[in-house]
């Protein structure tokens, strides 16, 4: 990387509640759903709307869980604007369930931005038919980019968990090669669903819980009134589908994180990491760490578990007393997706 990223502002909104500082308490117990006493998850409301970027027709034809990722977007525009970029300087990344193929809502925001006057039939020609009906998940990725002015460099994602992963490390790269100077990162569930998450429990007595969504500021420079930052010091990621190389490739993905800052695992003092993935916490052993997972709070988030997971570490970032240090974040996916992301927590004294 040739320039210093910093994670800016982050908005969280899954079943444990709303803000990062919800994340901290005693995990909610789910409620029983009317409509299935057997199966329990945790009801999230659906949210309002800013009704200065959203205007009501979207409100009234957006499914939930739409509306959820929308709002999320929504509570980082304030953030975004007071950076004052030219919109084509701002770069969106998201981390959608589109199946091998490029998502269509980028056609969808090219088309909007030659004719703005025709938004709402653009995005609708633009989307395959269960979008385009729905507006689910990725469709609304065209509204983002029109309500909170991202017109730059775009790319979506879908490998399961360590799609909000590569969402993030596209956007820091955007930065970094300065193809943009900021860049949101949105989220979504990699499961095409409306209200609610639901999984079988795989244990009579397993808690389920709702539907989650996460989203990421990143700026090149700090807010003013900022003493603690949360700078992204390295990124990396691979691929294998040989699972006899699998460790191997995960392995060499958190050395190259690693690297740009001449660290080893030693120097590291908090991993996020999913704690059931026996061969990723097989590459732990030698240096045990402080393991660090919001699971047990949120549920399973599928692509939104590290993003949420990066908005904590920027919460903690700024608690009065908050100690420096490193945080790294892994990613391993089911089909062999590595992602490992390193996060420097830092005063601005130290660049005074």
């Amino acid at each position: 990387m040739n320039r210093a990223l910093y994670i800016n502002a982050a908005a969280v909104l899954n079943a444990a509640g709303s803000e990062c500082a919800d994340l901290l308490g005693t995990p909610p117990v789910p409620q029983p759903l009317a409509f299935d006493p057997q199966r329990k998850a945790l009801a999230l409301p659906v949210p309002r709307l800013a009704s200065d970027l959203f205007d009501r027709k979207i409100q009234r034809s957006v499914e939930p869980q739409g509306l959820r990722l929308l709002h999320c977007a929504a509570r980082l525009a304030p953030a975004l604007a007071a950076l004052q970029l030219p919109a084509a300087r701002i770069a969106l990344t998201a981390a959608i369930p589109e199946v091998d193929a490029p998502s269509p809502c980028w056609d969808a925001v090219q088309a909007i931005l030659e004719q703005p006057q025709k938004q709402l039939s653009q995005l609708l020609a633009n989307t395959p038919p269960l979008h385009a009906l729905t507006l689910l998940n990725s469709s609304v990725m065209a509204y983002v980019a029109e309500a909170l002015n991202c017109h730059g460099p775009m790319g979506g994602f879908c490998s399961q968990d360590n799609a909000g992963l590569d969402a993030l490390i596209e956007a820091c790269q955007q930065i970094a090669e300065q193809h943009a100077d900021a860049a949101l990162v949105v989220s979504s569930s990699p499961n095409l669903t409306p209200a609610l998450y639901l999984r079988e429990p795989a244990l009579a007595d397993e808690p389920v819980y709702g539907e989650g969504a996460a989203a990421l500021l990143l700026s090149s420079t700090p807010l003013q009134d900022t003493t603690q930052i949360l700078r992204v010091a390295g990124f990396a990621r691979g691929y294998s589908a040989d699972p006899q190389r699998t460790l191997a490739v995960g392995k060499r993905v958190i050395e190259r994180a690693l690297s740009e800052e001449k660290l080893c695992m030693g120097d590291v003092a908090n991993v996020v990491a999913n704690p059931a993935d026996r061969q990723l916490m097989s590459l732990f052993e030698s240096t045990p760490q402080h393991l660090r997972n919001a699971s047990a709070m949120t549920g399973e988030l599928g692509a939104s578990g590290l993003l949420t997971e990066v908005a904590m570490a920027l919460h903690h970032s700024r608690e009065a007393g908050a100690v420096p240090g490193y945080t790294l974040l892994v990613s391993h996916g089911r089909a062999g997706h590595w992602g490992a992301l390193l996060l420097a927590s830092e005063t601005l004294e130290k660049y005074a």
